[in-house]
């Protein structure tokens, strides 16, 4: 079956053929083993496996495989949760399959995107970015969250694009993945993103700009301590204090008389941090 055979491959998604095969079994799209087995074996504790029973984590696996063609979408994402608690690299190219344009249902698809994040398999940052064009908004929010959770830099670019999406939530995902990533790629089109009209993104922009470390990006974030969102306020403050620079010590003075309480803790919390490396003879850029 394809989606057996895929436990034998790399991390690129292949094409399905499953749609032809709809119709010759009743259980599944395609695959040998009997739905009661597969539900069986799907409802076991993955953790009552041993590490070293090879075999029979090894059938496991096989089954939960096969339950991805299942003609019920619910069982299909049920797998694709199951073998992300797995943890075992070897599924991946059947989940990006599940993940795929040739999944019609999108909890599957997120489900399988889902899993492959916490799989870890940074090798696949590339066909995971795919999902960042989506139809579904949860399921291209998730890719932009998986992509910063595995760390691969081949992802810069087209988060950089998720950047422009109509929806906030992924804007405000890719910019947070962005800052994960830190490349220095991200840098301006962050610093753009300060400008976003939706706070929760300007505000994921101003915690990523402090991950990236960039002093280009001081001016901007101090800019940002004077933002509207209370939120993008605190953040800008937080990020301030991981760029160690002397033009943020005024701005961020001033910041604490700011209206909101945890506005004021941050700035706070930032000030003591710079103080501290004025102490130790730190010098802090001008």
């Amino acid at each position: 079956m394809l989606l057996i055979a895929a436990l034998q491959g790399g991390c690129e998604p292949m094409k399905s053929t499953a749609s032809k095969r709809r119709g010759q079994n009743p259980e599944f799209v395609g695959g040998p083993t009997p739905l009661e087995e597969a539900e069986q074996l799907a409802r076991r504790s993955v953790k009552g496996f041993k590490a070293d029973d090879r075999r029979l984590t090894d059938a496991f696996e096989k089954r939960i495989v096969t339950m991805l063609a299942h003609r019920d979408p619910l069982r299909r994402a049920k797998a694709a949760v199951e073998l992300g608690e797995f943890r075992r690299p070897h599924p991946v190219d059947a989940l990006l399959l599940a993940a795929g344009d040739g999944e019609p249902d999108r909890t599957v698809r997120l489900a399988a995107v889902e899993a492959i994040g916490w799989i870890g398999r940074k090798d696949c940052a590339l066909s995971i970015a795919e999902r960042l064009h989506d139809p579904a908004a949860d399921v291209r929010i998730a890719a932009a969250r998986v992509l910063g959770r595995l760390g691969n830099r081949e992802a810069t670019e087209p988060l950089i694009g998720a950047l422009k999406d109509p929806d906030e939530r992924l804007r405000a995902a890719a910019a947070a993945a962005l800052g994960w990533l830190r490349d220095g790629r991200g840098l301006k089109p962050l610093i753009r993103t300060l400008g976003d009209h939706r706070g929760k993104v300007r505000a994921a922009a101003a915690g990523a700009l402090g991950l990236l470390g960039e002093k280009e990006s001081v001016e901007p974030l101090i800019r940002a301590l004077k933002d509207r969102d209370p939120l993008v306020r605190y953040l800008a403050a937080g990020a301030l204090t991981q760029l160690d620079d002397r033009r943020a010590v005024k701005p961020l003075e001033a910041l604490r008389k700011d209206p909101d309480p945890s506005v004021r803790k941050a700035a706070h919390s930032a000030l003591t941090k710079l103080s501290a490396l004025f102490k130790k003879g730190v010098v802090l850029s001008p």
